[in-house]
């Protein structure tokens, strides 16, 4: 019987240990977006910024990215991220700068680097724009899992530059350490996305 009581009371013991542990364990964090963590695709890029130098992931070590696939001339899903993105700057407050946001051009035919550049300062300044050719743009997007097509215009097809693009509006968020983490809907509202990127952001 003291045999009995002594195993018993360790495994008492034991218990209330990994009980202690767990209750001291930091939780794990609830996300609004996607949890991609450990993904095996669209972990990186390398891609001409607007200036023609070749930018990569490991450029914004330290920093949360948020990367969105656009276009110059999209009516309204690109608008309406690029001005969720600078609320969600807003909201951020001193840790905006913890955020960089990048917009990767489908359009690079007529997406010039001067005028991708107006656009987004428009929004931000800091915002970075990302131009390939189209085989690198097509590789980045496969990758990444991401859909794009031309879409020529009902108006006027013989145009070749008359056209919108059909695309993928999600938008993929990596942590500091350059790993993919999230993707967060297009309907996202920028307060829940400001939630998501804050819980990256804690070190």
């Amino acid at each position: 019987m003291k045999f009995l009581s002594l195993r018993l009371s360790g495994r008492l013991i034991a218990s209330f240990f990994l009980l202690s542990v767990a209750a001291c364990a930091p939780k794990p964090p609830q996300f609004q977006s996607m949890d991609v963590t450990g993904a095996q695709w669209g972990q990186d890029f390398s891609l001409p910024d607007l200036q023609g130098k070749t930018t990569a992931i490991s450029d914004f070590r330290g920093k949360a990215v948020a990367v969105f696939f656009g276009f110059l001339y999209c009516p309204d899903a690109c608008p309406t991220h690029l001005t969720k993105m600078l609320e969600v700057k807003k909201l951020l407050g001193p840790k905006a700068q913890e955020l960089a946001v990048v917009f990767i051009t489908v359009d690079p035919e007529r997406d010039a680097p001067e005028s991708l550049s107006k656009f987004l300062a428009a929004f931000d300044p800091e915002f970075v724009g990302l131009r390939g050719n189209i085989e690198q743009t097509q590789a980045v997007a496969r990758d990444f899992r991401v859909y794009f097509k031309k879409v020529p215009s009902a108006t006027n097809p013989q145009d070749p530059l008359a056209y919108t693009i059909d695309h993928t509006t999600f938008a993929y968020i990596f942590d500091p350490e350059g790993r993919l983490r999230l993707v967060a809907p297009h309907d996202i509202t920028a307060e829940k996305l400001a939630q998501d990127v804050e819980q990256l952001l804690v070190r």
